[in-house]
Protein backbone atom coordinates (compact mmCIF):
# COMPACT_ATOMS: atom_id res chain seq x y z
CA UNK A 1 0.00 0.00 0.00
CA UNK A 2 1.83 3.25 -0.56
CA UNK A 3 -0.07 4.75 1.63
CA UNK A 4 0.20 3.62 5.09
CA UNK A 5 -3.04 3.15 6.93
CA UNK A 6 -2.65 4.16 11.02
CA UNK A 7 -5.65 1.51 11.47
CA UNK A 8 -3.94 -1.42 9.87
CA UNK A 9 -0.21 -0.42 11.45
CA UNK A 10 -2.12 -0.44 15.14
CA UNK A 11 -3.50 -4.01 14.56
CA UNK A 12 -0.30 -5.30 13.43
CA UNK A 13 0.82 -3.88 16.79
CA UNK A 14 -2.00 -5.13 18.49
CA UNK A 15 -1.09 -8.86 17.29
CA UNK A 16 2.21 -8.82 18.08
CA UNK A 17 1.39 -7.59 21.53
CA UNK A 18 -1.33 -10.09 22.06
CA UNK A 19 1.55 -12.91 20.60
CA UNK A 20 3.87 -11.55 23.57
CA UNK A 21 0.60 -11.68 26.15
CA UNK A 22 0.03 -14.99 25.55
CA UNK A 23 3.34 -16.30 26.11
CA UNK A 24 2.90 -15.01 29.70
CA UNK A 25 1.23 -17.60 30.10
CA UNK A 26 3.08 -20.34 28.82
CA UNK A 27 6.08 -18.74 30.62
CA UNK A 28 4.62 -17.83 33.90
CA UNK A 29 3.56 -21.55 34.60
CA UNK A 30 -0.67 -20.72 34.17
CA UNK A 31 -1.43 -24.06 32.93
CA UNK A 32 0.47 -25.62 35.69
CA UNK A 33 -2.00 -23.96 37.83
CA UNK A 34 -5.45 -25.32 38.33
CA UNK A 35 -8.38 -22.53 37.14
CA UNK A 36 -9.71 -21.75 40.99
CA UNK A 37 -9.93 -18.18 42.47
CA UNK A 38 -9.90 -14.83 41.61
CA UNK A 39 -6.73 -14.36 40.46
CA UNK A 40 -6.34 -17.22 38.25
CA UNK A 41 -10.18 -16.23 36.80
CA UNK A 42 -9.06 -13.37 36.09
CA UNK A 43 -5.93 -14.72 34.33
CA UNK A 44 -8.26 -16.84 32.20
CA UNK A 45 -10.39 -13.99 31.38
CA UNK A 46 -7.20 -12.41 29.65
CA UNK A 47 -6.03 -16.11 28.21
CA UNK A 48 -9.24 -15.91 26.91
CA UNK A 49 -9.05 -12.31 24.62
CA UNK A 50 -5.34 -12.70 23.89
CA UNK A 51 -6.23 -16.18 21.40
CA UNK A 52 -6.57 -13.07 19.24
CA UNK A 53 -2.83 -13.10 18.44
CA UNK A 54 -2.55 -14.95 15.37
CA UNK A 55 -5.65 -14.90 14.12
CA UNK A 56 -5.69 -11.51 13.70
CA UNK A 57 -1.93 -11.13 11.73
CA UNK A 58 -4.40 -13.93 9.34
CA UNK A 59 -7.08 -11.96 9.03
CA UNK A 60 -5.30 -9.05 8.23
CA UNK A 61 -2.98 -10.87 5.31
CA UNK A 62 -6.75 -11.59 3.80
CA UNK A 63 -7.56 -8.02 4.17
CA UNK A 64 -4.26 -6.97 2.24
CA UNK A 65 -3.83 -9.27 -0.49
CA UNK A 66 -6.81 -9.88 -1.35
CA UNK A 67 -6.98 -7.42 -4.46
CA UNK A 68 -3.78 -8.25 -5.45
CA UNK A 69 -4.00 -9.17 -9.11
CA UNK A 70 -1.74 -12.32 -9.84
CA UNK A 71 -1.46 -13.85 -12.69
CA UNK A 72 -0.87 -17.64 -12.68
CA UNK A 73 1.02 -17.36 -16.09
CA UNK A 74 4.33 -18.96 -15.10
CA UNK A 75 7.05 -15.91 -15.30
CA UNK A 76 4.26 -13.65 -13.10
CA UNK A 77 3.89 -16.23 -10.48
CA UNK A 78 7.68 -16.71 -9.91
CA UNK A 79 7.93 -13.48 -9.64
CA UNK A 80 4.97 -13.35 -6.96
CA UNK A 81 6.63 -16.17 -5.19
CA UNK A 82 10.35 -14.62 -5.35
CA UNK A 83 8.81 -11.70 -2.82
CA UNK A 84 8.52 -13.84 -0.06
CA UNK A 85 12.29 -13.68 0.43
CA UNK A 86 11.79 -11.03 2.13
CA UNK A 87 9.87 -12.61 4.83
CA UNK A 88 12.38 -15.52 4.69
CA UNK A 89 15.31 -13.55 5.05
CA UNK A 90 13.74 -11.80 8.58
CA UNK A 91 13.07 -15.24 9.64
CA UNK A 92 16.63 -16.42 8.71
CA UNK A 93 18.23 -13.47 10.10
CA UNK A 94 16.21 -13.53 13.50
CA UNK A 95 16.85 -17.21 13.46
CA UNK A 96 20.59 -16.22 13.37
CA UNK A 97 20.07 -14.18 16.73
CA UNK A 98 18.42 -16.45 18.09
CA UNK A 99 21.20 -19.13 17.45
CA UNK A 100 23.94 -16.71 18.35
CA UNK A 101 22.40 -16.22 21.50
CA UNK A 102 22.60 -20.11 22.58
CA UNK A 103 25.80 -20.81 21.41
CA UNK A 104 27.49 -17.26 23.77
CA UNK A 105 25.19 -17.09 26.49
CA UNK A 106 23.54 -20.06 26.83
CA UNK A 107 26.56 -22.30 25.73
CA UNK A 108 25.01 -24.78 23.15
CA UNK A 109 26.98 -26.98 21.78
CA UNK A 110 25.52 -26.55 17.85
CA UNK A 111 27.32 -28.10 14.97
CA UNK A 112 26.38 -27.35 11.48
CA UNK A 113 23.34 -30.20 11.72
CA UNK A 114 22.22 -28.31 14.99
CA UNK A 115 22.48 -25.09 13.63
CA UNK A 116 20.49 -26.41 10.14
CA UNK A 117 17.89 -28.22 12.66
CA UNK A 118 17.07 -24.92 14.38
CA UNK A 119 16.38 -23.17 11.16
CA UNK A 120 14.60 -25.65 9.20
CA UNK A 121 12.79 -27.16 11.64
CA UNK A 122 10.90 -23.62 12.53
CA UNK A 123 11.77 -23.99 16.36
CA UNK A 124 10.73 -21.54 19.24
CA UNK A 125 8.14 -19.28 18.28
CA UNK A 126 8.37 -19.83 14.53
CA UNK A 127 5.52 -22.11 13.60
CA UNK A 128 3.82 -18.94 12.38
CA UNK A 129 6.50 -19.08 9.10
CA UNK A 130 5.68 -22.49 8.66
CA UNK A 131 1.90 -21.76 8.32
CA UNK A 132 2.52 -18.76 6.41
CA UNK A 133 4.52 -19.85 3.40
CA UNK A 134 1.68 -22.20 2.61
CA UNK A 135 -0.15 -19.59 2.44
CA UNK A 136 1.61 -17.67 0.93
CA UNK A 137 2.14 -19.90 -2.22
CA UNK A 138 -1.93 -20.12 -1.86
CA UNK A 139 -2.78 -16.84 -2.33
CA UNK A 140 -2.32 -16.45 -6.12
CA UNK A 141 -5.31 -19.32 -6.35
CA UNK A 142 -7.58 -17.80 -3.20
CA UNK A 143 -7.48 -14.38 -5.27
CA UNK A 144 -8.54 -16.44 -7.86
CA UNK A 145 -11.37 -18.32 -6.58
CA UNK A 146 -12.90 -14.88 -4.82
CA UNK A 147 -12.00 -13.03 -8.29
CA UNK A 148 -14.28 -15.85 -9.95
CA UNK A 149 -17.31 -15.19 -7.82
CA UNK A 150 -19.11 -11.86 -8.75
CA UNK A 151 -21.42 -11.02 -6.28
CA UNK A 152 -21.62 -10.28 -2.49
CA UNK A 153 -24.06 -13.30 -1.85
CA UNK A 154 -21.06 -15.49 -3.40
CA UNK A 155 -18.52 -14.37 -1.12
CA UNK A 156 -20.76 -14.88 2.02
CA UNK A 157 -21.57 -18.37 1.02
CA UNK A 158 -17.95 -18.65 1.01
CA UNK A 159 -17.02 -17.59 3.96
CA UNK A 160 -20.36 -18.79 5.99
CA UNK A 161 -19.28 -22.30 4.42
CA UNK A 162 -15.73 -22.29 5.47
CA UNK A 163 -16.95 -21.03 8.47
CA UNK A 164 -19.29 -24.03 9.06
CA UNK A 165 -16.06 -26.32 8.16
CA UNK A 166 -13.26 -25.02 10.36
CA UNK A 167 -15.63 -23.48 13.30
CA UNK A 168 -18.75 -25.35 13.65
CA UNK A 169 -16.93 -28.35 15.56
CA UNK A 170 -15.60 -26.27 18.13
CA UNK A 171 -19.53 -25.73 19.13
CA UNK A 172 -20.67 -28.89 18.71
CA UNK A 173 -18.10 -31.63 19.28
CA UNK A 174 -16.93 -30.39 23.09
CA UNK A 175 -19.49 -32.52 25.16
CA UNK A 176 -19.48 -36.11 26.75
CA UNK A 177 -22.93 -37.89 26.19
CA UNK A 178 -21.63 -40.99 27.37
CA UNK A 179 -20.99 -40.06 31.19
CA UNK A 180 -23.87 -38.98 33.43
CA UNK A 181 -23.26 -35.45 34.49
CA UNK A 182 -20.50 -34.37 31.98
CA UNK A 183 -23.05 -31.88 30.43
CA UNK A 184 -23.06 -30.10 33.42
CA UNK A 185 -19.73 -30.88 34.70
CA UNK A 186 -17.34 -30.59 31.38
CA UNK A 187 -14.60 -29.98 33.96
CA UNK A 188 -14.19 -33.63 35.08
CA UNK A 189 -13.61 -35.52 31.38
CA UNK A 190 -11.07 -34.76 28.99
CA UNK A 191 -13.04 -37.22 26.26
CA UNK A 192 -15.68 -35.26 23.98
CA UNK A 193 -18.07 -37.04 21.40
CA UNK A 194 -17.45 -35.85 17.53
CA UNK A 195 -21.40 -35.45 16.28
CA UNK A 196 -20.24 -33.33 13.28
CA UNK A 197 -17.28 -33.47 10.56
CA UNK A 198 -14.23 -32.24 12.25
CA UNK A 199 -11.47 -33.30 9.59
CA UNK A 200 -11.24 -29.63 7.92
CA UNK A 201 -10.76 -27.79 11.26
CA UNK A 202 -6.79 -27.24 10.50
CA UNK A 203 -7.73 -24.96 7.28
CA UNK A 204 -8.50 -22.13 9.24
CA UNK A 205 -5.79 -20.15 8.40
CA UNK A 206 -8.01 -19.72 4.87
CA UNK A 207 -10.90 -18.90 6.68
CA UNK A 208 -9.81 -16.05 8.32
CA UNK A 209 -7.96 -15.13 5.00
CA UNK A 210 -11.06 -14.96 3.30
CA UNK A 211 -13.24 -12.81 6.69
CA UNK A 212 -10.68 -10.08 6.03
CA UNK A 213 -11.24 -10.21 2.28
CA UNK A 214 -14.79 -10.04 3.30
CA UNK A 215 -14.45 -6.90 5.34
CA UNK A 216 -12.49 -5.47 2.84
CA UNK A 217 -14.77 -5.12 0.01
CA UNK A 218 -18.30 -5.24 2.27
CA UNK A 219 -17.93 -3.84 5.39
CA UNK A 220 -16.90 -0.32 5.89
CA UNK A 221 -15.38 0.10 9.20
CA UNK A 222 -15.34 3.69 9.74
CA UNK A 223 -18.68 3.77 9.55
CA UNK A 224 -19.17 1.59 12.10
CA UNK A 225 -19.62 2.30 15.87
CA UNK A 226 -16.36 2.33 17.57
CA UNK A 227 -18.63 2.17 21.02
CA UNK A 228 -21.11 -0.79 19.83
CA UNK A 229 -18.02 -2.86 18.33
CA UNK A 230 -16.57 -2.39 22.22
CA UNK A 231 -19.50 -3.28 23.89
CA UNK A 232 -19.77 -6.62 21.92
CA UNK A 233 -16.06 -7.32 22.40
CA UNK A 234 -16.28 -7.22 26.47
CA UNK A 235 -19.46 -9.34 26.04
CA UNK A 236 -17.30 -11.67 24.49
CA UNK A 237 -14.66 -11.74 26.38
CA UNK A 238 -17.29 -12.43 29.65
CA UNK A 239 -18.83 -14.82 27.90
CA UNK A 240 -16.23 -17.01 26.58
CA UNK A 241 -13.90 -16.78 29.25
CA UNK A 242 -16.72 -17.33 31.33
CA UNK A 243 -16.89 -20.90 29.49
CA UNK A 244 -12.74 -21.45 29.83
CA UNK A 245 -13.03 -20.95 33.39
CA UNK A 246 -16.08 -23.73 33.63
CA UNK A 247 -14.38 -26.45 31.30
CA UNK A 248 -10.94 -26.03 33.20
CA UNK A 249 -12.47 -25.49 37.06
CA UNK A 250 -10.29 -26.66 39.40
CA UNK A 251 -7.93 -28.35 37.15
CA UNK A 252 -5.27 -26.81 34.81
CA UNK A 253 -6.52 -24.59 31.89
CA UNK A 254 -7.72 -27.10 29.47
CA UNK A 255 -6.78 -25.87 25.80
CA UNK A 256 -9.77 -27.83 23.67
CA UNK A 257 -11.14 -27.14 20.29
CA UNK A 258 -13.51 -24.39 21.63
CA UNK A 259 -10.64 -22.04 22.66
CA UNK A 260 -8.04 -23.00 19.91
CA UNK A 261 -7.24 -20.64 17.30
CA UNK A 262 -9.79 -21.59 14.31
CA UNK A 263 -12.89 -21.63 16.99
CA UNK A 264 -15.85 -19.74 17.36
CA UNK A 265 -13.97 -17.75 20.41
CA UNK A 266 -10.98 -16.58 18.87
CA UNK A 267 -12.75 -15.78 15.24
CA UNK A 268 -15.64 -13.99 16.86
CA UNK A 269 -13.23 -11.74 18.94
CA UNK A 270 -10.53 -11.21 16.37
CA UNK A 271 -13.40 -10.15 13.82
CA UNK A 272 -14.46 -7.78 16.53
CA UNK A 273 -11.09 -6.09 17.72
CA UNK A 274 -9.99 -5.58 13.84
CA UNK A 275 -13.12 -3.43 13.81
CA UNK A 276 -13.14 -1.84 16.76
CA UNK A 277 -9.68 -0.68 15.81
CA UNK A 278 -10.43 0.21 12.05
CA UNK A 279 -13.49 2.03 12.95
CA UNK A 280 -11.72 4.91 14.98
CA UNK A 281 -10.83 8.38 12.88
CA UNK A 282 -7.13 8.72 13.61
CA UNK A 283 -6.01 12.10 14.05
CA UNK A 284 -1.90 12.10 14.01
CA UNK A 285 0.59 14.16 13.29
CA UNK A 286 3.14 12.99 10.37
CA UNK A 287 5.76 12.13 13.09
CA UNK A 288 3.05 9.84 15.03
CA UNK A 289 2.15 8.03 11.80
CA UNK A 290 5.80 7.38 11.13
CA UNK A 291 6.73 5.88 14.39
CA UNK A 292 3.69 3.63 14.71
CA UNK A 293 4.53 2.50 10.96
CA UNK A 294 8.08 1.85 12.16
CA UNK A 295 6.80 -0.24 15.23
CA UNK A 296 4.71 -2.42 12.76
CA UNK A 297 7.21 -3.35 10.31
CA UNK A 298 9.45 -4.48 13.40
CA UNK A 299 6.84 -6.72 14.41
CA UNK A 300 7.36 -9.86 11.96
CA UNK A 301 10.96 -9.87 13.08
CA UNK A 302 10.31 -9.06 16.92
CA UNK A 303 7.69 -12.19 17.07
CA UNK A 304 10.11 -14.47 16.43
CA UNK A 305 12.58 -12.94 18.60
CA UNK A 306 10.43 -12.55 21.50
CA UNK A 307 11.70 -16.40 22.21
CA UNK A 308 15.02 -14.47 23.58
CA UNK A 309 13.60 -12.24 26.24
CA UNK A 310 10.96 -14.80 27.33
CA UNK A 311 14.38 -17.52 27.81
CA UNK A 312 16.29 -14.55 29.92
CA UNK A 313 13.58 -13.00 32.08
CA UNK A 314 10.53 -15.58 33.15
CA UNK A 315 13.00 -18.07 34.95
CA UNK A 316 14.28 -14.86 36.75
CA UNK A 317 11.05 -13.73 37.70
CA UNK A 318 9.85 -17.72 38.51
CA UNK A 319 12.66 -17.48 40.81
CA UNK A 320 11.89 -14.67 42.57
CA UNK A 321 7.76 -15.32 42.67
CA UNK A 322 7.77 -19.08 43.56
CA UNK A 323 3.57 -19.05 43.93
CA UNK A 324 2.05 -19.18 40.23
CA UNK A 325 -1.43 -17.00 41.59
CA UNK A 326 0.89 -14.30 42.45
CA UNK A 327 2.74 -14.30 38.89
CA UNK A 328 -0.20 -12.44 37.57
CA UNK A 329 0.66 -8.83 39.10
CA UNK A 330 4.02 -9.00 36.66
CA UNK A 331 1.90 -9.65 33.72
CA UNK A 332 1.92 -6.13 32.21
CA UNK A 333 5.55 -5.53 33.42
CA UNK A 334 6.77 -8.89 31.61
CA UNK A 335 4.57 -7.73 28.68
CA UNK A 336 6.83 -4.44 27.90
CA UNK A 337 9.60 -5.77 29.15
CA UNK A 338 9.69 -8.25 26.16
CA UNK A 339 7.82 -6.35 23.45
CA UNK A 340 10.85 -3.62 24.00
CA UNK A 341 13.59 -6.00 23.92
CA UNK A 342 12.06 -7.96 20.79
CA UNK A 343 11.11 -4.43 19.22
CA UNK A 344 14.81 -3.44 19.28
CA UNK A 345 16.37 -6.96 18.21
CA UNK A 346 14.25 -6.71 15.05
CA UNK A 347 15.68 -3.35 14.51
CA UNK A 348 19.39 -5.44 14.56
CA UNK A 349 17.66 -7.52 12.23
CA UNK A 350 16.68 -4.93 9.66
CA UNK A 351 20.42 -3.53 10.17
CA UNK A 352 21.80 -6.59 9.37
CA UNK A 353 19.79 -7.42 6.80
CA UNK A 354 20.60 -3.81 5.03
CA UNK A 355 24.22 -4.97 5.44
CA UNK A 356 23.72 -7.33 3.75
CA UNK A 357 21.62 -6.05 0.85
CA UNK A 358 24.36 -3.68 0.28
CA UNK A 359 27.39 -6.07 0.22
CA UNK A 360 25.33 -8.19 -2.33
CA UNK A 361 25.00 -5.46 -4.41
CA UNK A 362 28.79 -4.51 -4.25
CA UNK A 363 29.51 -7.70 -5.10
CA UNK A 364 27.25 -7.88 -8.40
CA UNK A 365 28.45 -4.51 -9.29
CA UNK A 366 32.39 -6.29 -9.28
CA UNK A 367 33.41 -6.60 -12.92
CA UNK A 368 33.95 -10.32 -13.26
CA UNK A 369 37.46 -11.88 -14.52
CA UNK A 370 37.10 -14.55 -17.22
CA UNK A 371 39.72 -16.81 -18.64
CA UNK A 372 42.48 -15.22 -20.67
Amino acid sequence: MKKRDIGLDLTRIVAFVSVVSIHFFLNSGYYDAPVVGKRMYIMTFGRTFFGICVPLFMLLSGYLMINKSISIEKRAIFSYYKKISKVLGTYIVATGFIIAYKIVILHDVLNIKGILLNLLGYNQYSWYVNMYIGLYLLIPFLNLLWNSIEDKNGHFILVVTLTIMTIAPSVFNIYNFEEAGMLVRPYLTTMYNRIIPDWWMGIYPITYYYIGAYIKHYVETKKISTKKVFILLIGAILLFGANNIWRSYSRGFFWGIWCDWGSLQDTAETILVFLLINSIDYKTNDNISKLVAKISDLTFGAYILSWIPDNIFYPKMIGRVPEIQSRMKYCVLMVLIVVIVALVLSWGVQIVQQILKIVVHKIRKMPYKGKE
